[in-house]
């Protein structure tokens, strides 16, 4: 941790696959359910869950070997997520998750999710684990000309909606670019090492802080 430890912030912000949410199982079987249909092997959990937090075209790259430019990336793509939305709400929240919430609440500490995950399936996880009536925000790529991290344009847009400052405001993420957004955005970055980036040497954070648990957000309230 570089920056002043003692220092309380007013706006709280995360990121949600690999952060808030643990979605890699779901991923896994929607994956294996695609990779299936084509007679394909299935990679191990552990590589999938790694590689969760750089999205569906990244898991369409691990289980089919092709890249974004293959004429046949989005298909597959589209398909991934199709079976997807079969189980993507049987996704449970990090350990330590709702004991934070619960205190954002009882401490009426300002608080949203900033997510590069489509609205069509981050309204409705928001929505069915009851944080549409905790969280002050939830923001998409929809919300901002379907931009996404490390482009700052969603992080701008929570602060502009919430009508709050960058030097006020921590943004909490398991993934590069969700560090190189906040800091794109001028707000201090928190890296979450309980998340998906596993045996591998965590980023450095320069300005912002790393955390092993959730729960050590409380020391900036």
């Amino acid at each position: 941790m570089q920056k002043n430890l003692n220092k309380k912030y007013k706006l709280f912000l995360f990121d949600l696959d690999g952060t808030l949410l643990d979605t890699a199982k779901e991923f896994h079987i929607a994956l294996n359910e695609v990779l299936k249909r084509e007679n394909k092997p299935s990679p191990n959990f552990e590589k999938v869950r790694e590689k969760v937090s750089d999205g569906a075209g990244a898991l369409v790259t691990l289980g089919f070997n092709i890249e974004e430019q293959s004429i046949n990336f989005e298909e597959k793509r589209n398909a991934l997520l199709k079976a997807y939305k079969k189980v993507f709400l049987d996704s449970n929240p990090f350990e330590g998750v709702d004991e934070v919430i619960s205190l954002f609440e009882e401490r009426k500490i300002l608080w949203g999710i900033v997510t590069n995950k489509p609205k069509i399936f981050s309204a409705q996880i928001f929505k069915s684990l009851g944080w549409d009536k905790k969280a002050k925000i939830l923001v998409c790529p929809d919300d901002a000309e379907n931009l996404r991290k490390p482009d700052p344009a969603t992080l701008k847009y929570a602060l502009k909606k919430l009508n709050q400052h960058p030097k006020d405001t921590l943004y909490v993420g398991d993934n590069w670019r969700d560090l190189e957004a906040a800091r794109n955005a001028n707000i201090t970055p928190v890296f979450a090492e309980y998340g998906y980036v596993k045996d591998r040497e965590f980023p450095p954070n320069k300005n912002g802080f790393n955390i092993k648990n959730i729960r050590e957000i409380l020391t900036f309230t």
